[in-house]
């Protein structure tokens, strides 16, 4: 084909060869824009997580100073309950009240070693504060020392507890002996 024959063709069928120039036209935009609409679409991708996460935000502190004051309530709640290790006088004056209102016989209680709990003190500042005890009463007196370790003040974890018949010539044949490891939550 040559220009004459093309420029004869041209005016037979206007309507189909502008359409085909207007479609060489677009094919030409969308080929060297291509790229860039994908990095559009990228880009409002984003912008969309962004706004989500954003609204998200907004949405969740809303109660936030509430939300705070509880955990900083909590916390001091807490820290009321730990036990202090150097405080020995004090951490064995817990045991001889126990000891008056159980109505049990203390046979012996004594301090053990401070564990910093999970990994190291800069990690955490509570640590595990432990004891040994040994009670002698009848079953009742047991269990209710035993339950008020376990309900009262202090947070506290049973390591171990042995039950056995306190034997001896000046007990009573409904007394237990009971010896207990017991870690408190505390600070060192």
């Amino acid at each position: 084909m040559t220009a004459a024959d093309l420029q004869a063709m041209a005016k037979k069928q206007p309507i189909g060869v502008a359409c085909g120039a207007i479609a060489l036209v677009c094919a030409a935009i969308l080929y060297f824009t291509g790229d860039k609409v994908d990095e559009v679409r990228t880009q409002s991708e984003d912008l969309s997580k962004t706004a989500k996460a954003i609204r998200t935000n907004v949405d969740n502190s809303q109660g936030l100073p509430q939300q705070t004051d509880a955990i900083q309530k909590a916390v001091k709640e807490v820290d009321n309950r730990l036990i202090r290790a150097s405080q020995l006088a004090i951490n064995l004056q817990y045991f001889y009240r126990l000891e008056s209102e159980t109505g049990v016989k203390l046979v012996d209680v004594h301090q053990g070693s401070t564990n910093v709990l999970r990994g190291g003190q800069s990690k955490t500042p509570y640590s595990s504060v432990s004891f040994s005890v040994n009670i002698q009463g009848n079953f009742k007196q047991v269990l209710d020392f035993i339950q008020r370790i376990e309900n009262g003040p202090r947070i506290a974890r049973f390591s171990s507890v042995s039950f056995s018949k306190a034997g001896g010539e000046n007990v009573s044949s409904d007394q237990f002996s009971v010896g207990m490891g017991i870690d408190f939550l505390g600070k060192p």
